[in-house]
């Protein structure tokens, strides 16, 4: 019975074999030369990447498809001395085409195994994957640049924190040197007590993006820990999709903190300022309008307290909430009532009072001022007035002694009938706020006031 089967194809020699590959091989050149360099075999890969012929280039030399600095340099010889001396040579470098048009290549020489018989080669055309690398690396040398010249400690890690790179910003802030700082080193600069919170926010970082922690670094110079704000996103730093590092800054924000720190302190104290003075001016109110006969004689009296008050409270703005000195208190409410000179003694020590007390004695003198212009010594042309004060040890330790001294007065013996707000502020308002020891006594020659408070040192209260 008839085979009626096709016949099998007859199996090409090993040398056909080899011919069917090379020439399949489209996005290669490969092509052989002998010793000297003369083609002896072109692919069509080679046609196609070089745009030469085979017929053009059999017998030809190989030298033709180096840059003419290239072959001035000797360097097509010095690949097939290396390629006999080694067994291969590996050759990246730019090329040229039968158009003149160069590409980067990357290529292969080999010898051929039988002695004398010259070499092969194989090329293929890198120039995007050059172009590519090389914008990467002028990035990298751009990155570096920058990194090692800003004040932030700049680094680079990956995914999960780990360390491949430090500026010399951070190796000179933590004194740990480059190699101590890879992989997880890092962490020993950090503070121990954030550590657990450094590493979680690591975990956070590759689903949202981004890497924000803010810690304590320890300065290598003093051992002291800074607060730092820790920043740092994704780039790619390759073709691949899977090169990625992080690439981050540490940006010193320790006296910002302290600053914030202090700006809320003095919000708060700002607040609690805010509602004693209300309060304060409410209670002045009150007050004046009880003893006030009409609403002329109220609105007058008001003002004025309302002005002693401001004054002490501008004394407070111009030292920036802090101590306030006695002589210039005194001296700012004497000199809103008018030419004193000549009339008005004051003398005594330096003196610094709190914003408290400052303000509580501001009234005080203002009280007694406003009574010297209507009915004392400031009323009268012969007149005289004496304030002073000094400072005495006591037990436990000081006390500010005012006293306010009238004379040249003719007024009549003892208190008036009705005391008035004055009178309230100086014996009751002052031992209450202040815990003040107070005398108030109204003499045929005058109004004679003292004030004895407590103070914190010698010379501050």
């Amino acid at each position: 019975m008839a085979d009626d089967s096709p016949a099998a194809a007859p199996s090409p020699g090993s040398d056909e074999l080899l011919r069917v590959v090379i020439e399949s091989a489209t996005d290669f050149a490969i092509f052989s030369m002998d010793p000297s360099g003369l083609v002896t075999g072109w692919n069509t890969g080679a046609e196609r990447l070089l745009g030469y012929s085979e017929t053009e280039m059999l017998g030809r030399s190989a030298d033709a498809i180096f840059t003419p600095e290239d072959r001035v340099a000797g360097k097509a010889e010095e690949e097939r001395r290396v390629a006999t001396a080694e067994g291969r040579a590996i050759d990246e470098r730019w090329q040229m085409r039968k158009n003149g048009d160069r590409f980067w290549a990357s290529g292969l020489m080999m010898p051929l195994s039988a002695p004398g018989l010259g070499y092969v080669k194989i090329l293929r055309d890198r120039t995007e994957q050059h172009h590519t690398e090389m914008r990467i690396r002028e990035s990298e040398a751009r990155f570096r640049l920058l990194a090692t010249n800003i004040p932030q400690l700049v680094f680079r890690a990956q995914a999960d924190g780990r360390r491949s790179w430090g500026s010399p910003q951070w190796i000179d802030f933590t004194g740990l040197s480059f190699e101590d700082s890879m992989g997880f080193g890092w962490l020993d600069a950090i503070h121990p007590e954030d550590r657990d919170a450094t590493l979680a926010a690591w975990n956070d970082a590759a689903e949202i993006g981004e890497y924000y922690v803010e810690h304590r670094v320890r300065r290598a110079t003093t051992g002291e820990y800074r607060w730092h704000q820790t920043r740092a996103r994704p780039i790619q730093t390759g073709t691949d999709d899977r090169d990625v590092d992080w690439v981050g800054t540490m940006t010193d924000v320790h006296d910002l903190r302290e600053l914030q720190g202090r700006q809320q302190i003095l919000m708060a104290e700002l607040q609690h300022r805010t509602r004693n003075l209300l309060a304060v001016t409410q209670a002045i109110a009150a007050r004046t309008l009880r003893a006030s006969a009409s609403l002329d004689a109220f609105s007058t009296e008001f003002a004025g307290r309302l002005r002693a008050l401001s004054r002490v409270q501008g004394l407070l703005a111009r030292t920036d909430q802090g101590a306030i000195g006695l002589r210039e208190l005194v001296w700012g409410e004497m000199e809103m009532h008018g030419d004193i000179e000549g009339r008005v003694t004051i003398t005594g020590p330096t003196v610094t009072l709190t914003p408290t007390t400052a303000q509580t004695i501001g009234l005080a003198l203002h009280e007694l001022a406003t009574n010297a212009l209507k009915h004392g010594a400031l009323a009268h042309d012969e007149g005289r007035l004496g304030i002073g004060w000094d400072v005495a040890a006591t037990r436990p330790g000081y006390a500010l002694v005012l006293d306010w001294c009238e004379s040249g007065v003719a007024l009549p013996h003892g208190r008036p009938r009705h005391a008035g707000y004055g009178s309230e502020l100086i014996e009751r308002a002052l031992p209450y706020q202040l815990g003040a020891m107070t005398r108030l006594d109204f003499t045929a020659d005058g109004v004679r006031c003292r004030i004895t408070i407590p103070l914190r040192s010698a010379n501050h209260g």
